[in-house]
């Protein structure tokens, strides 16, 4: 005759219940909240810790507004401000696949496209038409890169 021990754990399985899709409105507002607001506030942050040093080396205030708000495309600062718009713009693309656990390329190219647009929108300055270009299709690739991350992630997780 056997005991129960009522000590002993539950003799049940007990998983997680498998993730379900998302919405894809929400995949791809959510990344574009990621990979825009991000941005910003990374060039926000960026900009006012590059102002700082330039005011502690001695800069006036009107250097550092002119360094800051008109700076060329060949400065360390410049590529500073590029590579954190494309890890955000990549981690836009990987929440976007996260949320959605579904046609996740095809949402990431959807959120690609929307960025993209935006930032031409809001480019600026014509002459720099060229790094404008460069920096949209750099802006694509790194959101479709993410998605694919986050298609990855997805596969591996279900």
């Amino acid at each position: 005759m056997t005991r129960n021990n009522p000590y002993a754990p539950p003799d049940a399985k007990l998983a997680d219940p498998a993730a379900r899709p998302g919405s894809p409105i929400k995949a791809v507002t959510i990344g574009l909240a990621v990979d825009l607001g991000g941005t910003v506030v990374a060039t926000v942050i960026l900009a006012l810790a590059y102002g700082i040093v330039l005011g502690a080396l001695g800069a006036t205030a009107e250097e550092i507004e002119a360094v800051t708000t008109d700076m060329s495309t060949d400065s360390g600062f410049f590529y500073t401000l590029a590579l954190a718009g494309l890890a955000f713009s990549m981690l836009g693309g990987y929440v976007c696949a996260r949320i959605a656990r579904r046609s996740e390329l095809k949402l990431g190219a959807i959120l690609a496209a929307i960025s993209a647009g935006v930032g031409l929108a809001f480019g600026g300055d014509p002459s720099r038409l060229g790094m404008l270009i460069s920096l949209t299709i750099l802006g694509i690739a790194a959101v479709l890169a993410g998605a694919n991350l986050g298609r990855a992630k997805n596969r591996r997780a279900g």
